[in-house]
């Protein structure tokens, strides 16, 4: 579980993937101290790097992935899928049913990984990264059998 002890590596993640941080210090603080509604997990490799990390803010049925990087070097090399299944993982056991994330629309490499877990794609949010005015598509992922199916046309 990420720790204000990891903020720093968690900014030069985002530094190294995005080019900027879409978060700062204050707000990674923030969300780790809503312990009853947000989960923020890191990946660590065997020398103690925090390597990737993601966060996820439950409410109602919803999950919602609020955050997600794995530094460059770790990159393709299945980190991200599974931080990102983990949280799936969590999602299901408290019962949730949908799970929501929005990405950049030019990231088409997190958008096949986010497909290929079953999310699909949902309307685009125009201006959504306040630093850079890119846009982001909005993806959703069923989480209850008989939602899934259906949405996937097989009910």
């Amino acid at each position: 579980q990420m720790t204000a002890a990891d903020i720093g590596a968690a900014l030069d993640i985002e530094r190294d993937v995005y080019g900027d941080t879409p978060w700062d210090r204050f707000v990674f603080l923030s969300e780790l101290q809503k312990v009853r509604s947000r989960l923020y997990v890191v990946a660590v490799n065997m020398a103690g790097r925090v390597v990737g990390f993601v966060g996820t803010s439950f409410r109602g049925a919803e999950a919602h992935i609020t955050n997600l990087a794995v530094a460059s070097d770790y990159q393709h090399h299945g980190l991200g899928k599974t931080l990102l299944e983990a949280m799936i993982g969590v999602a299901r056991a408290h019962n949730d049913t949908r799970m929501t994330l929005e990405v950049r629309t030019d990231n088409t490499n997190a958008q096949q990984l986010y497909r290929s877990l079953g999310f699909r794609d949902g309307h685009i949010k125009r201006n959504y990264y306040a630093s850079t005015h890119q846009d982001a598509l909005d993806m959703r992922l069923e989480l209850s059998p008989a939602r899934a199916e259906m949405e996937n046309g097989k009910a």
